[in-house]
């Protein structure tokens, strides 16, 4: 939950969770701002800085994008879990426990309002949307048996 007011966000969610959470979103902001850093200032042609809104709308798709990342690995996850278990009672766990983070968030913020996000500088957005692909969804690199690979 962002609050623009206060300048801060909440996290709500099961404390199992939270841990995941915050080091997914710090690798994560890593990547985006290095990646961003990478694409430079921007300038339109009369010489002016856009640099803010390529930098606005960059984060914004990049954001947008590892959301939409997040919701499809999320549901592999829970089908092949089904799947290799043979057993679909672990999707009504999952969704009781969505439930319960969404009644917590409507009862600690009774007053949501959802607003849309703007991005006025495309070639921003395009670089934004390319870096949220390229981005590292894993949190700890894969170990591997082969000490050389």
């Amino acid at each position: 939950m962002w609050s623009k007011s206060l300048g801060f966000t909440t996290v709500i969610g099961f404390e199992s969770d939270l841990d995941a959470v915050e080091l997914l979103y710090t690798s994560l902001l890593v990547q985006a701002t290095s990646a961003m850093m990478r694409a430079g200032s921007r300038q339109d042609r009369h010489g002016r800085s856009r640099t803010r809104s390529f930098r606005q709308s960059f984060l914004a798709s990049f954001a947008i994008r590892i959301g939409q990342r997040l919701r499809a690995a999320t549901e592999q996850a829970s089908e092949q879990a089904a799947a290799e278990t043979g057993d679909d009672r672990l999707l009504p766990v999952l969704a009781a426990r969505t439930d319960s983070v969404r009644e917590a968030t409507e009862t600690m913020f009774p007053d949501i309002v959802s607003q849309s996000v703007t991005a006025t500088d495309g070639e921003g957005w395009a670089s934004g949307r390319a870096a949220a692909d390229l981005a590292s969804l894993h949190t700890r690199d894969q170990v591997t048996a082969d000490p050389t690979g």
